[in-house]
């Protein structure tokens, strides 16, 4: 690897978020944590992120002063590896992966001294009996070793992130929206209110574009309804 030299995994954790944030006394960003087990794996939230053995989950941990656009940056290189496994995987704004209506991987960005972008896949772990009806797993489709997927996606990502560096999100605003769940669909978004509209896609910063009825709406912080049903 040229950009994340140092990769440290361990069995279990609570999460891999609040593992890396333990270990960057010791290790100098760049670098990824990965754990085969978290015992209190979370997502957007706070939400739960059902975490058993069998799935692939990890934190990648860097310097970055301003992280608009990244989360959905990230979606790229991720749905890159995963459509070679299974072309109908989607991206439902802003960062969730999807096969139909169930969710097979997520993202959670959060920054303080230093980015800490956790992704968790489902591949052949356990799904908790409250989330069956909503999430899918990787092995359902397609044989897949959680550790080659670990670096192919890796590899992909040190490909692209030169250019978010560079460019930030603008280049891959095309490739995310050809990828984006219900585009050109109406659909309704909790953000400090319920707005409802039809998707025109994403822009340069990753917000979500809604044409309502009155104006276009650009949210940069939200969450999509009832489509996890």
């Amino acid at each position: 690897m040229e950009y994340f030299k140092t990769i440290a995994t361990i069995f279990e954790c609570d999460s891999t978020m609040d593992f890396a944030r333990t270990v960057k006394y010791l290790i100098n960003p760049p670098f990824v944590v990965r754990s085969y087990i978290q015992r209190s794996g979370r997502g957007q939230y706070g939400r739960v992120w059902s975490s058993s053995l069998g799935g692939l989950y990890f934190t990648e941990v860097l310097h970055l002063d301003n992280i608009l656009g990244f989360s959905t940056f990230l979606s790229i290189p991720i749905i890159r590896v995963l459509k070679k496994y299974v072309n109908d995987v989607k991206v439902k704004w802003p960062n969730d992966i999807v096969i139909g209506r169930k969710k097979l991987a997520g993202i959670l960005v959060e920054k303080s001294d230093f980015v800490y972008s956790g992704v968790g896949i489902n591949i052949s772990n356990e799904i908790d009996n409250e989330f069956i009806k909503t999430s899918t797993r990787l092995s359902d489709y397609a044989k897949v070793n959680e550790t080659d997927l670990f670096y192919e996606i890796l590899e992909e990502e040190e490909r692209v992130i030169g250019e978010f560096f560079k460019n930030g999100f603008k280049n891959f605003v095309k490739e995310y929206n050809e990828n984006l769940v219900f585009l050109r669909n109406e659909i309704e978004v909790e953000s400090n209110g319920v707005i409802r509209g039809i998707v025109e896609g994403v822009g340069e910063y990753g917000e979500l574009i809604l044409r309502t009825k009155d104006k276009i709406e650009k949210i940069f912080s939200g969450t999509i309804l009832n489509f996890y049903k």
